[in-house]
Protein backbone atom coordinates (compact mmCIF):
# COMPACT_ATOMS: atom_id res chain seq x y z
CA UNK A 1 0.00 0.00 0.00
CA UNK A 2 1.34 3.33 -0.96
CA UNK A 3 2.10 5.79 2.22
CA UNK A 4 -0.94 8.03 0.64
CA UNK A 5 -3.19 5.76 0.56
CA UNK A 6 -2.28 4.74 3.91
CA UNK A 7 -2.84 8.02 4.85
CA UNK A 8 -5.78 8.73 4.01
CA UNK A 9 -7.25 4.90 5.69
CA UNK A 10 -5.92 7.00 8.74
CA UNK A 11 -7.38 9.84 8.33
CA UNK A 12 -11.10 8.27 7.58
CA UNK A 13 -10.58 5.95 10.65
CA UNK A 14 -9.79 8.89 12.87
CA UNK A 15 -12.97 11.08 11.33
CA UNK A 16 -15.32 8.02 11.61
CA UNK A 17 -16.08 8.23 8.24
CA UNK A 18 -16.51 4.06 7.92
CA UNK A 19 -19.29 5.06 10.64
CA UNK A 20 -21.21 7.49 9.26
CA UNK A 21 -24.94 6.69 8.59
CA UNK A 22 -25.20 7.56 5.28
CA UNK A 23 -28.26 5.46 4.95
CA UNK A 24 -29.91 8.24 6.43
CA UNK A 25 -29.28 11.04 3.77
CA UNK A 26 -32.83 9.76 1.41
CA UNK A 27 -35.05 9.40 4.40
CA UNK A 28 -38.06 11.98 6.06
CA UNK A 29 -37.51 12.53 9.79
CA UNK A 30 -40.36 10.95 10.10
CA UNK A 31 -38.77 7.38 9.15
CA UNK A 32 -36.17 8.00 11.16
CA UNK A 33 -38.13 8.45 14.49
CA UNK A 34 -39.63 4.54 13.43
CA UNK A 35 -38.96 2.36 16.47
CA UNK A 36 -39.90 -0.86 14.95
CA UNK A 37 -37.59 -3.72 16.40
CA UNK A 38 -36.99 -1.46 18.87
CA UNK A 39 -37.14 -3.18 23.01
CA UNK A 40 -37.84 -0.56 25.80
CA UNK A 41 -37.79 -0.30 29.28
CA UNK A 42 -40.38 2.83 31.28
CA UNK A 43 -39.58 2.59 34.52
CA UNK A 44 -42.42 4.60 36.99
CA UNK A 45 -44.89 3.96 33.76
CA UNK A 46 -47.64 2.85 36.07
CA UNK A 47 -49.31 6.15 37.19
CA UNK A 48 -50.60 9.03 35.44
CA UNK A 49 -47.50 10.87 34.94
CA UNK A 50 -45.08 10.68 32.29
CA UNK A 51 -43.54 6.99 32.87
CA UNK A 52 -46.67 6.26 31.13
CA UNK A 53 -46.66 8.92 28.35
CA UNK A 54 -43.03 7.70 27.60
CA UNK A 55 -44.42 4.43 27.35
CA UNK A 56 -46.91 5.25 24.73
CA UNK A 57 -45.52 7.36 22.81
CA UNK A 58 -42.56 4.65 22.05
CA UNK A 59 -45.11 2.47 21.35
CA UNK A 60 -46.60 4.60 19.38
CA UNK A 61 -43.32 4.92 17.15
CA UNK A 62 -43.24 1.31 16.99
CA UNK A 63 -41.26 -0.26 19.85
CA UNK A 64 -41.86 -3.29 22.11
CA UNK A 65 -42.30 -1.78 25.53
CA UNK A 66 -41.68 -3.17 29.28
CA UNK A 67 -43.84 -1.29 32.00
CA UNK A 68 -42.40 -1.05 35.44
CA UNK A 69 -43.86 -0.13 38.59
CA UNK A 70 -43.98 -0.93 42.23
CA UNK A 71 -47.53 -1.78 41.84
CA UNK A 72 -48.48 -4.86 39.35
CA UNK A 73 -52.18 -3.82 38.67
CA UNK A 74 -51.17 -0.01 37.72
CA UNK A 75 -48.42 -1.62 35.61
CA UNK A 76 -50.37 -4.68 34.04
CA UNK A 77 -53.47 -1.71 32.89
CA UNK A 78 -51.26 0.72 31.89
CA UNK A 79 -49.32 -2.55 29.58
CA UNK A 80 -52.92 -3.80 28.40
CA UNK A 81 -54.00 -0.04 27.51
CA UNK A 82 -50.52 0.53 25.44
CA UNK A 83 -51.09 -2.63 23.25
CA UNK A 84 -54.82 -2.72 23.01
CA UNK A 85 -53.56 0.98 21.54
CA UNK A 86 -50.87 0.47 19.03
CA UNK A 87 -50.75 -3.11 18.55
CA UNK A 88 -47.27 -3.79 19.68
CA UNK A 89 -46.35 -5.91 22.65
CA UNK A 90 -46.58 -4.46 25.78
CA UNK A 91 -45.26 -6.67 29.15
CA UNK A 92 -45.91 -5.29 33.28
CA UNK A 93 -43.41 -5.92 35.51
CA UNK A 94 -43.15 -5.48 39.35
CA UNK A 95 -40.45 -3.94 41.27
CA UNK A 96 -39.67 -1.64 43.83
CA UNK A 97 -36.95 0.77 41.98
CA UNK A 98 -35.60 1.43 45.35
CA UNK A 99 -34.32 -2.29 45.76
CA UNK A 100 -30.64 -3.10 43.79
CA UNK A 101 -32.17 -6.79 43.39
CA UNK A 102 -35.22 -6.39 42.31
CA UNK A 103 -34.27 -3.47 39.51
CA UNK A 104 -31.75 -6.07 38.21
CA UNK A 105 -34.30 -8.61 37.87
CA UNK A 106 -36.94 -6.58 36.39
CA UNK A 107 -34.70 -5.26 33.81
CA UNK A 108 -33.71 -9.29 33.08
CA UNK A 109 -37.53 -10.03 33.20
CA UNK A 110 -38.59 -7.08 30.92
CA UNK A 111 -35.27 -8.45 28.31
CA UNK A 112 -36.61 -12.14 28.58
CA UNK A 113 -40.07 -10.97 28.08
CA UNK A 114 -39.43 -8.78 24.89
CA UNK A 115 -36.78 -10.68 23.21
CA UNK A 116 -34.03 -7.98 23.64
CA UNK A 117 -33.09 -4.35 25.23
CA UNK A 118 -32.42 -1.41 22.94
CA UNK A 119 -33.55 1.51 25.33
CA UNK A 120 -33.36 1.93 28.97
CA UNK A 121 -35.77 4.82 29.96
CA UNK A 122 -35.06 5.47 34.07
CA UNK A 123 -37.86 7.49 35.12
CA UNK A 124 -37.50 7.78 38.96
CA UNK A 125 -40.83 9.00 40.92
CA UNK A 126 -40.27 10.40 44.24
CA UNK A 127 -40.34 13.94 45.65
CA UNK A 128 -40.00 15.33 49.02
CA UNK A 129 -41.00 19.28 49.88
CA UNK A 130 -40.47 21.89 52.34
CA UNK A 131 -38.23 24.11 53.66
CA UNK A 132 -34.95 22.51 54.27
CA UNK A 133 -34.04 23.14 57.96
CA UNK A 134 -37.51 21.37 58.52
CA UNK A 135 -36.41 18.19 56.58
CA UNK A 136 -36.07 14.66 58.59
CA UNK A 137 -33.06 12.31 57.78
CA UNK A 138 -35.42 9.85 56.44
CA UNK A 139 -37.08 12.63 54.25
CA UNK A 140 -33.29 13.28 52.63
CA UNK A 141 -32.61 10.22 52.24
CA UNK A 142 -35.68 9.00 50.14
CA UNK A 143 -35.44 12.07 48.35
CA UNK A 144 -31.66 11.12 47.06
CA UNK A 145 -32.86 7.49 46.83
CA UNK A 146 -35.67 8.34 44.75
CA UNK A 147 -34.56 10.94 42.57
CA UNK A 148 -30.86 9.99 41.86
CA UNK A 149 -30.01 6.67 43.22
CA UNK A 150 -32.99 4.43 41.67
CA UNK A 151 -31.71 5.62 38.39
CA UNK A 152 -28.26 4.58 39.22
CA UNK A 153 -29.78 1.48 39.93
CA UNK A 154 -31.45 0.89 36.20
CA UNK A 155 -28.91 2.25 34.65
CA UNK A 156 -26.28 -0.31 35.83
CA UNK A 157 -29.36 -2.90 35.15
CA UNK A 158 -29.50 -2.21 31.60
CA UNK A 159 -25.21 -1.97 31.14
CA UNK A 160 -25.43 -5.63 31.92
CA UNK A 161 -26.91 -6.66 28.56
CA UNK A 162 -26.51 -3.40 26.55
CA UNK A 163 -22.24 -3.60 26.70
CA UNK A 164 -21.70 -7.43 25.84
CA UNK A 165 -24.09 -6.68 22.21
CA UNK A 166 -22.31 -2.95 22.25
CA UNK A 167 -25.04 -0.85 21.22
CA UNK A 168 -28.53 0.68 23.19
CA UNK A 169 -29.55 4.15 24.35
CA UNK A 170 -30.21 5.12 28.14
CA UNK A 171 -32.69 7.93 28.38
CA UNK A 172 -32.37 9.55 32.33
CA UNK A 173 -35.55 11.55 33.15
CA UNK A 174 -34.26 14.19 34.84
CA UNK A 175 -35.79 18.23 36.24
CA UNK A 176 -35.16 21.69 34.76
CA UNK A 177 -34.82 22.30 38.63
CA UNK A 178 -31.59 20.84 38.29
CA UNK A 179 -30.35 23.62 36.86
CA UNK A 180 -32.50 26.71 38.46
CA UNK A 181 -33.88 27.40 41.99
CA UNK A 182 -37.32 26.50 43.30
CA UNK A 183 -38.51 27.25 46.93
CA UNK A 184 -38.94 24.29 48.65
CA UNK A 185 -37.13 21.43 46.60
CA UNK A 186 -33.38 21.86 47.33
CA UNK A 187 -32.91 18.84 48.21
CA UNK A 188 -34.54 17.11 44.84
CA UNK A 189 -33.40 20.06 43.07
CA UNK A 190 -29.69 18.90 44.03
CA UNK A 191 -30.51 15.67 43.06
CA UNK A 192 -31.76 16.50 39.61
CA UNK A 193 -28.30 18.45 39.17
CA UNK A 194 -27.17 15.16 40.09
CA UNK A 195 -28.56 13.45 37.40
CA UNK A 196 -27.21 15.90 34.58
CA UNK A 197 -24.00 15.22 35.91
CA UNK A 198 -24.41 11.33 36.02
CA UNK A 199 -25.89 11.30 32.56
CA UNK A 200 -22.85 13.46 31.05
CA UNK A 201 -20.40 11.16 32.97
CA UNK A 202 -22.09 7.75 32.00
CA UNK A 203 -22.19 8.78 28.30
CA UNK A 204 -18.87 9.62 28.19
CA UNK A 205 -17.61 5.95 29.85
CA UNK A 206 -20.19 3.95 27.57
CA UNK A 207 -20.20 6.15 24.09
CA UNK A 208 -16.84 4.58 23.00
CA UNK A 209 -18.55 1.01 23.65
CA UNK A 210 -21.93 1.93 21.55
CA UNK A 211 -24.01 2.76 24.38
CA UNK A 212 -25.43 6.32 23.97
CA UNK A 213 -26.61 7.98 27.42
CA UNK A 214 -29.00 11.09 26.95
CA UNK A 215 -31.38 13.37 29.04
CA UNK A 216 -34.25 15.11 29.41
CA UNK A 217 -35.28 17.86 31.87
CA UNK A 218 -38.99 18.36 32.17
CA UNK A 219 -40.86 21.43 33.86
CA UNK A 220 -43.76 21.72 35.17
CA UNK A 221 -45.80 19.20 34.26
CA UNK A 222 -49.69 18.91 34.85
CA UNK A 223 -51.24 15.82 36.36
CA UNK A 224 -54.37 14.72 37.96
CA UNK A 225 -53.17 15.58 41.54
CA UNK A 226 -51.68 18.79 40.96
CA UNK A 227 -54.77 20.09 38.94
CA UNK A 228 -56.49 18.90 41.82
CA UNK A 229 -54.49 20.95 44.14
CA UNK A 230 -54.52 23.80 41.56
CA UNK A 231 -58.60 24.05 41.68
CA UNK A 232 -59.44 23.14 44.68
CA UNK A 233 -56.58 22.60 47.61
CA UNK A 234 -57.07 21.30 50.89
CA UNK A 235 -54.90 22.78 53.05
CA UNK A 236 -52.18 25.00 53.66
CA UNK A 237 -49.52 22.54 52.10
CA UNK A 238 -51.85 22.61 48.98
CA UNK A 239 -52.49 26.52 49.06
CA UNK A 240 -48.33 27.11 49.34
CA UNK A 241 -47.81 24.25 46.39
CA UNK A 242 -50.10 26.45 44.17
CA UNK A 243 -48.78 29.67 44.76
CA UNK A 244 -45.09 28.09 44.39
CA UNK A 245 -46.52 27.27 40.84
CA UNK A 246 -48.16 30.47 40.13
CA UNK A 247 -44.81 32.26 40.62
CA UNK A 248 -42.78 30.21 38.63
CA UNK A 249 -44.88 30.34 35.65
CA UNK A 250 -45.23 33.74 35.99
CA UNK A 251 -42.16 34.64 36.62
CA UNK A 252 -39.52 31.44 34.98
CA UNK A 253 -41.28 29.81 32.57
CA UNK A 254 -41.74 31.79 29.19
CA UNK A 255 -44.84 30.28 27.87
CA UNK A 256 -46.69 31.10 30.47
CA UNK A 257 -48.26 27.35 31.34
CA UNK A 258 -47.92 23.98 32.56
CA UNK A 259 -47.12 21.14 30.08
CA UNK A 260 -48.38 18.18 29.51
CA UNK A 261 -46.70 14.67 29.92
CA UNK A 262 -47.32 13.82 26.67
CA UNK A 263 -45.22 17.01 25.85
CA UNK A 264 -42.35 15.81 27.81
CA UNK A 265 -42.60 12.00 26.44
CA UNK A 266 -42.21 13.27 23.11
CA UNK A 267 -38.33 14.25 23.13
CA UNK A 268 -37.99 10.93 25.12
CA UNK A 269 -38.85 9.53 21.89
CA UNK A 270 -36.80 11.46 19.84
CA UNK A 271 -33.71 10.60 21.58
CA UNK A 272 -34.53 7.30 21.60
CA UNK A 273 -34.41 7.11 18.01
CA UNK A 274 -31.95 7.13 14.64
CA UNK A 275 -33.06 11.08 14.24
CA UNK A 276 -30.85 11.94 17.35
CA UNK A 277 -28.06 9.43 16.96
CA UNK A 278 -25.26 12.86 16.57
CA UNK A 279 -26.92 13.84 20.18
CA UNK A 280 -24.41 12.89 23.25
CA UNK A 281 -24.82 13.08 27.37
CA UNK A 282 -26.74 16.12 26.83
CA UNK A 283 -30.06 16.76 28.87
CA UNK A 284 -32.47 18.54 26.95
CA UNK A 285 -34.99 20.66 28.56
CA UNK A 286 -38.68 20.48 28.24
CA UNK A 287 -39.97 23.30 30.27
CA UNK A 288 -40.80 26.05 28.36
CA UNK A 289 -37.87 28.11 28.69
CA UNK A 290 -37.84 28.13 31.96
CA UNK A 291 -34.85 30.11 33.36
CA UNK A 292 -33.59 31.56 36.96
CA UNK A 293 -35.92 34.34 38.18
Amino acid sequence: MRVEEQEEQDWSAAMGLDRLPTHIIEKRVSDLLDLRGQKAIVTGAGGDGLGQAIANRLAGSGADVALVGRTFSKVERRAAEVEKRWGVKAVPIRADMSDWDQVHQAVAESREALGGLDIMVNNPVMVSAGAFENFTKDQIDGTVLGSLTMMMYGAHAALQYLVPQGSGRIINIGAVGGRVQQPGLTVYCACKAGVIGFTRNLAHEFAPRGINVLGVAPGIMIKPDMKRMILDPQNEGDLAGRTTIANALKNQVQLGRVCLPEEVANMVAYLASEAANYMCGQTIDVAGGQWMG
